[in-house]
């Protein structure tokens, strides 16, 4: 840990006089957002400074920005984080210097929570701290209730999910950061009627980017420990919770923003895992993960993105969706104008499965092991090993390299607009500023605005018709025409393929645990076969 805390009565106030007034201006800049996820208070912070100098807007809090469930009772067990440590943490990172520089600049700080600084693993709605949690981060952000529509869910225990939107084109020379009010798009802010009549004079907005954070704790449905139900999905289980729902459905519905970033704590596009338990996604919850495209993909929604965390490591995922029709002769066809729907995953800002020379373990203090040099080196190879053994059909390859797009070094990612040629440009950056992954995708693309996605499409409409029937399956109800199906852009993965896939990286995991046991014991039988032998010529020597 960097810095002890202090013991003001407002503890984050030095650090956050530029963030407690949302209607303000920042310094002009090139139009980038940072994001990053999984912070530990336990390991050194290298991206403060290269956030800096990579100069940002906004830097966005994907989830984790301590671990507050890093503690044990006298019985060995987990102590969850409670509000008073929670605070303690966050004033600590307001110590750290690089952290309380980049607040000091004036870049906008924004974010919402994941489990371990929620207070606990795997979080959900039986969490007994989870307004008092809540309002924590929020005051870590630096937003009040005065001013912050976020602020004041929480403070009801709605849970952390909120908006900002960042206007790149109003001013040449600086970018502002709307308040609620002015944006218009929270339905807590202003009204339906009042929208509706702002609608009607506000001219359209070109070089404006809509932050949407979700709550993927407060409301969340618990996962089952229970054999073998925890190893299927979970046809009514939720991540938002319904409040949060009509909340997001309708303030997404009104953007008007050119891009739309729609920040998760946990993964949405990727079923990597049987097991939730193991590793959270929204593909457990079917009926949810669907719900949550219906919404995003609104016809009003241009360039969509989905920004997640949580698993340690950087990938790129792309899933395209269609609406299925049927044609008078009954067949299945497609709706012309494809959805392509991105997902950046940026996880590990402090550790990662490829930082070997610090730790895989955000919590290392609960295991030796974190710590132990060979034990991470054998995870990096197990998680390398299933990238490219298993049917992950939503995770991007490169165009040029047929490389799959992903990193397991400490990472952050950056999203770039360029209003000129009407592009996106997203970067995985590393510790030493260095571009681990980068994609480049055109706006009109994203938004489906025009026929081009048609033909960078992979898919038939026999595989939105298998996806559709798969999905029906899961969720024990009927998908109707007008909705959007999501397919994993290269593909619906076999399920036998699947299964095998998990198998094998199950077994190799293993085979390379016992691996080093089995060198150590073939060393014991070759130093134990050599004795007798070097016994035999001690006595021959002494005869001689």
């Amino acid at each position: 840990m960097e810095a002890e805390p202090t013991t003001e009565q407002d503890p984050h106030k030095p650090y956050l006089e530029c963030q407690r007034n949302e209607e303000r201006t920042m310094p002009h800049s090139p139009s980038r957002i940072i994001f990053g996820s999984c912070s530990s208070q336990h390991f050194e912070q290298p991206f403060w400074d290269v956030i800096q100098r990579r100069d940002p807007t906004a830097f966005v809090w994907a989830g984790d920005a301590v671990y507050a469930d890093d503690r044990r009772d006298e019985n060995g067990s987990i102590l969850d984080g409670t509000p008073d440590y929670l605070r303690m943490l966050y004033q600590q990172q307001h110590h750290v210097p690089g952290y309380q520089a980049l607040v000091r600049s004036g870049v906008s700080i924004f974010g919402t929570m994941d489990d371990h600084d929620y207070g606990t693993n795997n979080g959900d709605y039986t969490f007994p701290w989870k307004r008092e949690n809540g309002m924590e981060f929020v005051s870590f952000l630096g937003l009040k209730e005065t001013t912050s529509a976020m602020a004041r869910r929480v403070s009801h225990g709605k849970g952390v999910y909120g908006v900002q939107v960042y206007d790149f084109g109003t001013d040449p020379k600086q970018t502002r950061l709307l308040s609620d009010n002015e944006a218009g798009l929270d339905p807590d802010v202003v009204s339906t009627e009042e929208w509706k009549k702002r609608k009607e004079n506000v001219p359209e907005r070109r070089q404006v980017v809509a932050v949407f954070v979700l709550d993927v704790r407060t409301n969340k449905t618990p996962w089952t420990k229970q054999i073998p139900e925890r190893y299927s999905k979970y046809p009514d289980g939720d991540y938002l919770g319904e409040e949060q729902w009509t909340w997001f459905e309708e303030a997404i519905g009104r953007s008007d923003a050119a891009v739309n970033i729609i920040v998760s704590g946990v993964q949405v596009h990727a079923p990597w895992f049987y097991d939730g338990n193991l590793v959270e996604n929204w593909s457990v919850f079917p009926k949810a993960q669907h719900r949550l495209y219906q919404a995003i993909l609104q016809p009003n929604v241009r360039a969509p993105l989905l920004v997640t965390g949580d698993i340690h490591l950087a990938q790129l995922l792309r899933k395209d969706c269609n609406k299925l029709q049927q044609s008078s002769s009954h067949a299945t066809t497609l709706e012309s104008g494809t959805r392509v729907l991105y997902e950046i995953t940026t996880s590990g800002m402090t550790h990662s499965w490829g930082s070997t020379d610090t730790s895989v373990c955000g919590r290392p203090n609960m295991s030796r092991l974190c710590r132990f040099y060979p034990y991470n080196a054998l995870f990096s190879g197990i998680v390398t090993f299933a990238h490219w053994t298993s049917p992950w059909t939503a995770l991007l390859k490169d165009t040029r390299t047929n490389m799959p797009q992903y990193s397991l070094a400490r990472n952050i990612a950056e999203v770039e607009m360029d209003w000129e040629q009407n592009t996106i440009i997203v970067r995985l950056v590393g510790t030493e500023g260095q571009i681990l992954l980068r994609q480049q995708w055109n706006m009109d693309d994203l938004s489906g605005s025009h026929g081009e996605t048609d033909s960078m499409m992979l898919l038939s409409a026999k595989s939105f018709e298998i996806a559709r029937n798969r999905l029906e399956w899961d969720i024990n109800a009927t998908v109707s025409d007008d909705e959007f199906i999501c397919v994993n852009y290269r593909g619906n993965p076999d399920p036998i393929q699947f299964a095998f896939s998990v198998l094998s990286v199950v077994t190799f995991a293993m085979l390379s645990s016992i691996y080093p046991l089995f060198v150590c014991v073939g060393l014991i039988i070759a130093c134990r076969r050599r004795r007798p032998w070097s016994n035999s010529v001690r006595t021959k020597r002494k005869k001689n």
